[in-house]
């Protein structure tokens, strides 16, 4: 049984994070070179983990000064996080920056194809992982992760940070592409929400209502988060599955690329959209704390434990419910703990030592 370690959120300040951390504390060669993968924030977004808390778990690690980066992959919509420049630009804005932390290199390169090749087992579906490249010269990595709602994946924490966080473009689009949003035309409003944030402009405005590309469409779903009148939708039973089970095996594929040292899940600022979103709306429960360990689908289990068992504020739901199932009854997040179990990514049994 794999143990997670809990600091609650009245003891996590400096102290407390050096003692939640202190098992996993740097022991590797002063010349590795070791990433600390975090989310910014998309622009306008105010839940990410803040560079104060990420510079406060860089330093109860005892991470290698001069070999250690930030670093995260650019995204298939757009914004300011769709190219390197535009994202570091992004990155420094929202404090993570020299000299106050290490610098921060997007991983997947100037425009997100910059890959990495991972092989995968013969069990996965999967069979190959385009990953950003960074990765073929990262000796190990401290992933450090927001445990918040997610639109897709039902919610978010170190498999999808794992999965999506660490896949190049291509790969992204692969995980995507099981996923195809569809118009009710009786819904649309044609107020054009949706055209302005398609990064691909796979939306156009008939006589009648918005109309979605499907040869063009990535699949990341930004229309679905944006639409006001809820006219985009797709069929979730079978797409979020497949949506699922691949991030799951990309997941996989990153801790076969680079040895993860530690897993950290902030449990704050619990909203019930991803840090993705400008608009990621209020906390559904009061802030937890965080929980490290070094098994992903353990660490996130806790983590959706913890706040199922929690009350909830700005939100009538009842301790002892999902809070995502229940803002999302058709897409059921532990879809990923399960399919994480099931390919050797890691267990959803654990001990959860409170520090």
């Amino acid at each position: 049984m794999k143990t997670v370690r809990f600091l609650p959120v009245e003891k996590m300040d400096t102290r407390g994070l050096g003692e939640l951390l202190a098992p996993y504390r740097f022991s590797g060669n002063s010349n590795d070179l070791t990433a600390v993968k975090i989310h910014p924030g998309e622009e306008g977004n105010s839940s990410y983990i803040s560079a104060k808390l990420v510079k406060q778990v860089i330093e109860s690690l005892n991470l290698p000064e001069r070999r250690t980066f930030l670093t995260d992959t650019t995204v298939l919509y757009g914004g300011r996080r769709m190219n390197a420049p535009d994202y570091v630009s992004l990155a420094h804005s929202h404090g993570f920056r020299m000299p106050d932390l290490p610098p921060f290199i997007v991983a997947d390169g100037l425009a997100g194809t910059d890959e990495y090749t991972i092989n995968l087992p013969d069990h996965c579906e999967t069979k190959t992982a385009r990953l950003a490249a960074v990765l073929a010269r990262t000796d190990s990595a401290v992933m450090i992760s927001h445990f918040k709602g997610h639109l897709l994946a039902g919610f978010g924490g170190a498999i999808k940070h794992l999965g999506m966080g660490w896949a190049a473009k291509a790969g992204k689009l692969y995980q995507h592409s099981s996923v195809m949003p569809f118009v009710t035309v009786s819904k649309c409003t044609m107020c054009s929400a949706c055209i302005s944030v398609c990064g691909v402009s796979a939306i156009t405005m008939s006589d009648s209502s918005a109309h979605i590309d499907e040869t063009a469409c990535t699949g990341c779903g930004e229309c679905i988060q944006r639409c006001p009148a809820g006219a985009i939708r797709i069929s979730w039973n079978q797409e979020a599955h497949t949506f699922m089970q691949r991030m799951a095996e990309y997941a996989l594929a990153a801790t076969i690329a680079t040895d993860i040292m530690v897993y950290v899940n902030f449990l704050i600022n619990i909203s019930p959209d991803c840090d993705c979103m400008s608009n990621e709306g209020p906390p559904m429960v009061k802030d937890i704390g965080v929980l490290a360990a070094t098994d992903p689908v353990a660490i996130d289990q806790a983590s959706l434990d913890l706040v199922t068992a929690a009350g909830s504020v700005n939100r009538n739901i009842s301790e002892g419910e999902d809070k995502f199932l229940h803002i999302r009854p058709d897409r059921d997040g532990r879809e990923q703990l399960s399919a994480g179990e099931k390919i050797g990514l890691g267990s959803r049994e654990y001990k959860l030592v409170t520090v």
